[in-house]
């Protein structure tokens, strides 16, 4: 699922959750409804119950799942026997939530399923599946693929776990699981997979003969598939081979009534589609799409063949390509990377041009529809947007890729949509800027400044900018301050960053304070990573008095939902603590910490986010704000804890999570501030041999420079400081200053050189931003004091200002994605004054007096920590030690 996509449908301004929406279009609700029954709405559900409807916690559930156009007559008969039967159920409450489960980006496990009914027992269970069975014969529907179906029906489906959501935990990351009692009684997880799954030693009542699993190759009629290029909602993309042929082919599946957009039409009609299309062109114009094979339906399955085109996405062609994410970028590999985006656009052109004269418009032209072969070509691939030149455009499209709505009003050009495509490919091969080019065109021009060292040409420039600026902005660079006044500059732009905080709060939301993180609404709202505790905390640590009603807001919804808080540095407890001791709500702060320290969480999780390590972070800030032993003495044993976990990855976040947030480096960071404040070296021992273990995970990239993935599963290479190098290099920076180790001295250069020569990244924010990666340049420039490291950290800083979208007062910045604005501590406005705040009072501040910017004793500040200086720790005051 795309992130935040449902959250990004209530609001074109801001992340919301999808049931606020205003206006959620036509609504589903019984036709008929006895005295005494009531529906109440649950978010996206309207939940109906009586006098004699009971919820048990767990048991036999059934889904009842509907055609969009037959979704009110198959609501009406569920309704009418559960009535009947005097059995609670829900259903989807308007057309807008139908779409948006059953979308093409919309969770597998969720989708298909329109009504829920919850017997409360297995043999009333057994009753209403076949009155259910009986009653919607005929009906056809989408196959819920968490479910079984019941016998011959295709509708009507069961499966075993929780009922509603009424027994569940709280993880260490916020979130809530559902769990459930296995046959031996046992709580166990409800695992939610896109498979019918049993909990051990629970039987299927309601099946004449258990299915055996599959065994052996997958066969699709005379196709033999070796690999799933991809998994969605509407269905599957494959690479198999023709046993007749032995010719390797690319399948395409849609699944019945499913994979929706919101025009209505589904995954098979868009194939079918497809496939008219691709018949038509190559007959017309050989060569400009995939060879069309075959078209046939298998199960309720179809499926298209085509020939395989070899290559890779073009999003993939790009992050290995680009100079931006080169360290050993030359003049030459420069000038040869932008020949190759010529030949690749120059290749796209002439494909487009064959394909409008045979009478076709592309219609969602983007990174992922593009494919470059291995002689450094380009072929359009994935014709489902595709569209007749005489029809109307399909309403599909891709963010920063389609035309916004008034350009679409004002430009009836048929071939509009693909002009506009060619040009956002042109601006993502300079960089990862299309969003905040649709929403201030004139941050283009401070990008251009940016890229100066890999300067673009002015073809390339012009192509990309040609929908955004009036002209090819040649003659009109940004008017900027001199270089001797950087100083001003960046409190300029941190003065408008927090303009544009206080101008987005809102109070009296019920939502949010601050617009969030799609994150905020699956843990908490008040959180310091996505909820109003991390906007306060940037706030205060950049010397702006915090309004009080703000933090009366922030104090009353902490105390709301104390008992449901995670313990977390991030997402629970121990952050919010560490906020509302700077805000000298001393006794708050120490009660919401024993929280933590008690909370069963943070005993089996140790990473710096959720579990121990934040936990003692948070007693290390307090014992330093107020110079308390016993605060002290809890860090103390929060270390001792980790020190003797068994076995530390299960302690970690999933599947051997790397980086600050989730992995070794997040402990090690801890370990380091307690050896500090302790005086006891084997804490330090302790977490340089965490770090050893983490350098044990990172790779090396062609360039020489070394990296990290977010975890084993993954091998992508991530810069950022939440997941990635920069936050293994801000620990690792501490550990070399602190005593010599010559592994981590050697990797420590490698690491930075891979993250100082990113200029653009998709978003401004702290956790996988160029905030993030500003942040630690300053931390680094700091601890080095080198010439070269200080420029780095403010050519940096100063590229945050073509993230600054102008408002109402003072400016905002896009988060999550890039699909919405966002003020929160990770994505958001907060974590990009935070980054500010630690350029402007480190490194930027010592390069513009003669002498030290701190005292000597001082140390660098941290994005999870308050600044850890000895006179820090010797204050009483609970308000002297944060600034």
């Amino acid at each position: 699922m795309l992130e935040g996509f449902g959250e990004a449908l209530a609001d074109q301004e801001y992340f919301l959750p999808l049931s606020s929406v205003a206006d959620p279009g036509p609504c589903f609700a019984p036709g008929e409804v006895p005295p005494g029954v009531h529906g109440s709405s649950q978010g996206l559900w309207t939940v109906w119950s009586g006098p004699r409807a009971d919820f048990p916690e767990q048991g036999w559930k059934i889904h009842v799942s509907a055609r969009l156009e037959r979704a009110q007559h198959v609501l009406d008969t569920v309704a009418g026997i559960c009535f009947a039967e005097g059995v609670p159920f829900k259903h989807l409450s308007a057309r807008l939530f139908f779409l948006f489960l059953h979308h093409k980006h919309a969770v597998r496990t969720q989708a298909g399923k329109f009504c829920t009914v919850y017997p409360p027992d297995t043999t009333t269970a057994r009753r209403l599946l076949e009155r259910l069975r009986e009653a919607l014969d005929g009906e056809e529907g989408p196959y819920v693929l968490t479910d079984r179906r019941f016998r011959d029906s295709r509708t009507v489906h069961y499966r075993y776990g929780s009922f509603d959501g009424a027994s569940s935990r709280l993880r260490a990351d916020g979130t809530r699981e559902g769990v459930i009692h296995d046959g031996s009684g046992r709580e166990i997880v409800d695992s939610r997979l896109p498979a019918f799954h049993l909990p051990p030693g629970v039987t299927d009542p309601f099946v004449e003969r258990e299915e055996q699993p599959h065994a052996g190759p997958i066969l699709i009629r005379d196709y033999e598939v070796d690999r799933a290029v991809r998994l969605s909602n509407a269905g599957g993309a494959y690479r198999a081979r023709d046993r007749r042929t032995g010719r390797t082919v690319f399948l395409k599946e849609a699944r019945a009534h499913n994979g929706l957009v919101f025009d209505g039409t589904d995954a098979r009609q868009r194939l079918r589609h497809e496939y008219d299309v691709l018949r038509d062109l190559h007959a017309a114009a050989p060569g400009v799409g995939p060879e069309p094979l075959e078209h046939f339906t298998e199960w309720e399955h179809d499926f298209l063949v085509t020939e395989y085109v070899a290559g890779q996405p073009l999003v993939g062609w790009l992050s290995r390509s680009s100079p931006l994410a080169r360290a050993d970028r030359t003049a030459d590999s420069v000038a040869a990377y932008y020949e190759a985006c010529r030949r690749l656009l120059a290749a796209l052109d002439a494909s487009l041009e064959r394909l409008h004269a045979a009478g076709y418009r592309f219609g969602d032209l983007n990174l992922g529809n593009v494919l470059v072969t291995p002689s450094g070509g380009a072929r359009l691939v994935d014709f489902e947007a595709a569209s007749a030149l005489s029809a109307a455009p399909s309403g599909m499209g891709t963010p920063g890729f389609t035309p916004p709505p008034g350009l679409r009003r004002a430009d009836t050009d048929p071939l509009l949509q693909d002009r506009y495509g060619t040009s956002a490919v042109a601006l993502a091969f300079l960089a990862p800027f299309n969003e905040i080019a649709e929403h201030a065109p004139d941050n283009l021009l401070l990008l251009r400044r940016d890229l100066a060292d890999v300067a673009p040409p002015q073809d390339l420039w012009q192509r990309a900018t040609v929908f955004h600026l009036n002209d090819d902005g040649s003659d009109r660079l940004p008017s900027t301050e001199p270089d001797t006044d950087l100083h001003g500059r960046l409190t300029r732009l941190a003065e408008q960053v927090t303009a544009g905080l206080l101008e987005m709060a809102d109070v009296d939301r019920p939502e949010w304070a601050f617009p969030p993180s799609p994150e905020a609404f699956r843990t908490n709202n008040v959180c310091l990573a996505y909820g109003t505790a991390g906007v306060v905390y940037a706030l205060h640590r950049a010397g702006t008095a915090v309004p009080e009603e703000i933090c009366e807001r922030l104090r009353r919804d902490v105390l709301a939902l104390r008992g449901a808080l995670s313990p977390g540095l991030l997402v629970g407890s121990a952050g919010v603590a560490r906020v509302l001791a700077g805000l000298g709500r001393l006794d708050e702060a120490v009660d919401l910490l024993q929280d933590a320290d008690g909370h069963p969480l943070t005993a089996s999780c140790g990473t710096l986010a959720g579990g121990r390590a934040g936990v003692g972070l948070g007693w290390l800030a307090l014992h330093r704000l107020t110079g308390e032993n016993n605060h002290l003495e809890r860090a103390a044993a929060a270390g001792e804890g980790l020190l003797g976990v068994p076995d530390l990855s299960a302690a970690l976040g999933e599947h051997d999570a790397r980086g600050l947030l989730h992995g070794r480096s997040g402990l090690a960071l801890f370990l380091h501030r307690l050896a500090r404040d302790t005086g006891e070296a084997r804490f330090l021992e302790a977490g340089r041999l965490l770090l050893h273990q983490e350098l044990d995970r990172t790779f090396a990239l062609e360039d020489g420079a070394l990296s990290l993935s977010d975890n084993a599963r993954l091998t992508r290479a991530m810069p950022y400081l939440a997941t990635g190098a920069a936050g293994l290099a801000a620990v690792l920076t501490r550990y070399t200053t602190t005593t010599p180790d010559e592994r981590c001295a050697a990797a420590l250069p490698r690491l930075v050189t891979g993250i100082r020569v990113s200029r653009a990244t998709k978003e401004a924010g702290l956790y996988r931003g160029l905030a993030g990666l500003t942040w630690f340049l300053a931390d680094h420039a700091e601890a080095t004091g080198t010439d070269a490291a200080r420029e780095d950290a403010v050519r940096a800083g100063t590229g945050l200002l073509k993230y600054a979208i102008p408002y109402r007062r003072g400016v905002r910045f896009l988060g999550a994605g890039s699909q919405r604005f966002t003020a929160d501590l990770s994505s958001g406005g907060a974590g990009v004054l935070l980054a500010l705040h630690r350029l402007l009072s480190g490194p930027l501040l010592s390069a513009s007096h003669d002498g030290p910017s701190r005292a000597p004793d001082s140390r660098p500040t941290s994005p999870t920590g308050p600044p850890m200086t000895s006179s820090a720790r010797r204050q009483t005051s609970p308000r002297r030690g944060v600034r």
